[in-house]
């Protein structure tokens, strides 16, 4: 195995609060998982100049991923429905703001864009590939019939 495979995050859940966000880490941690809660500083501050909203990401070991959202589907926990969901196929699997992280050339063109005026911050959802704004004042509808990973 890879081990910069083993030893690389994955983001499972992005909270707007910090608190909410510790919640579940230690839900994780109490289950058996490494986890943590990452506050992405250098990227918000620099790489995508200062997006209006702070978020939280809970992240897990990449080779644990698939094990931590299949306990999450079968136990849920409360503070689950404080994360930031997708509002068309409600995955927790978003990106917020929609730039990459892995890639320089859009993330260039998106500054380009953003600060231009062209282009606002918006989050995207890995699953749907949908983007919307997120605003504090725009609650996000719940269904307690939806799956929290759709793949």
């Amino acid at each position: 195995m890879n081990r910069w495979r083993q030893y690389s995050w994955r983001d499972l859940a992005v909270f707007e609060s910090q608190e909410a966000g510790r919640t579940l880490e230690a839900f994780l941690r109490n289950n058996g998982f490494t986890a943590r809660n990452y506050d992405d500083k250098l990227f918000r501050y620099f790489l995508f100049l200062r997006p209006p909203q702070i978020t939280y990401r809970v992240q897990v070991r990449k080779v644990h991923f698939g094990d931590a959202c299949k306990l999450l589907e079968a136990s849920p926990p409360a503070v689950l429905g404080q994360a930031i969901h997708c509002p068309t196929c409600r995955s927790l699997r978003i990106n917020y703001p929609q730039m990459t992280r892995q890639f320089v050339l859009p993330t260039i063109l998106l500054h380009l864009g953003i600060i231009f005026r062209v282009i606002d911050h918006e989050c995207y959802c890995e699953s749907c590939h949908h983007m919307w704004n997120l605003h504090a004042d725009a609650p996000i509808r719940k269904s307690r019939t939806a799956k929290w990973f759709p793949y």
